[in-house]
């Protein structure tokens, strides 16, 4: 069962004076869920319900979506750090720019309060909460949602201008992934999901998380993140095939998040050979996004394992200029 979590009320608490959200989906062609969801907001209960904001939902890559496929020319969540593709005329080189226009500008004082982007995974990850290090609002969203979730990530980004995702062309911005789903299609349980941690959960922020004085609780000093340590690429196959040269390794297949030692089985040959994690990014590491499809992209990572550590992020109090 994927897990339900509280997630655009807890984001929001912080944040007074945020007024404009933006709700996005489609960034990859190929992952349904998001853009299911955003063509079920209606935006006059939005008004209605959340008259402080200003709630818009953006289509990232239409013509991906159109052609369910998850990039036309290069892989549009990597194009937000300033040094987009050479070839100017590639679709998405072009479309980051139209939506750093429309959002942004990156980080400045009149972008977009908070972005959320919607994605879903082909590997069991649950309903995973994506942060950067840079962002203290969406750290103190992870921390609110602690006790009641499973699974999070954090990639140390030293600033956002370094961020490459579109979440990070807002003043504050996260990721939600969803999964495990196929690419192509739709599943309730996922729709649900995220449906859930956009709407069901900030209509029970008046309940649950303002205290007595109307201000949001605090949270603790630091919050547990998987930080992201390294990706391991496929083995190579011989002969000139697209696929890769391995299987993983039945023992790490689903098990996202679960501990991997040094010497426990990453892949299984071709030739029935095992390949074993060496301990270099640590004597123990946690597996996440195994075996994305994803991932079989080159420009997407090219790898049949991400790797995390753990890491407590510190909790800073937030201001306008460190959301």
């Amino acid at each position: 069962m994927i897990a339900t979590i509280v997630l655009l009320a807890s984001l929001l608490l912080p944040l007074a004076s945020a007024s404009r959200v933006a709700v996005v989906a489609g960034t990859h062609g190929n992952e349904f869920t998001g853009v299911y969801v955003i063509e079920q907001l209606e935006p006059a209960a939005l008004r209605r319900d959340y008259p402080s904001l200003r709630v818009e939902t953006l289509i990232a890559n239409p013509r991906a979506f159109s052609a369910t496929r998850r990039f036309i020319d290069a892989d549009l969540n990597r194009q937000f750090a300033g040094r987009r593709s050479e070839d100017t005329q590639q679709l998405e080189a072009v479309r980051a720019a139209e939506i750093e226009a429309q959002l942004g500008p990156k980080g400045s004082a009149q972008a977009c309060d908070v972005v959320v982007d919607l994605h879903t995974t082909t590997s069991n990850m649950g309903c995973t909460l994506i942060v950067n290090s840079y962002c203290q609002l969406a750290l103190r969203a992870a921390a609110y949602l602690t006790q009641a979730w499973a699974g999070g990530g954090g990639e140390a980004h030293a600033s956002q201008a370094a961020a490459p995702y579109l979440c990070s062309v807002g003043r504050a911005g996260l990721t939600i992934e969803v999964g495990p789903t196929p690419t192509g299609l739709l599943r309730a349980d996922a729709v649900a999901t995220t449906q859930s941690s956009l709407s069901a959960s900030s209509s029970s922020l008046p309940r649950s998380l303002l205290g007595p004085s109307g201000r949001a609780p605090q949270p603790p000093p630091t919050v547990r993140v998987y930080v992201d340590a390294a990706r391991v690429p496929w083995p190579a196959a011989e002969g000139g095939s697209r696929l890769p040269g391995a299987l993983i390794a039945p023992g790490l297949q689903d098990r996202d998040f679960e501990p991997l030692a040094a010497g426990d089985a990453l892949f299984v040959r071709r030739n029935g050979r095992v390949v074993e994690y060496d301990g270099e990014s640590g004597a123990v590491v946690y597996p996440v996004f195994v075996n994305e499809a994803a991932y079989y992209h080159a420009q997407s990572g090219a790898a049949g394992v991400a790797l995390a550590t753990l890491a407590d992020w510190p909790i800073e109090d937030v201001t306008p200029e460190s959301r």
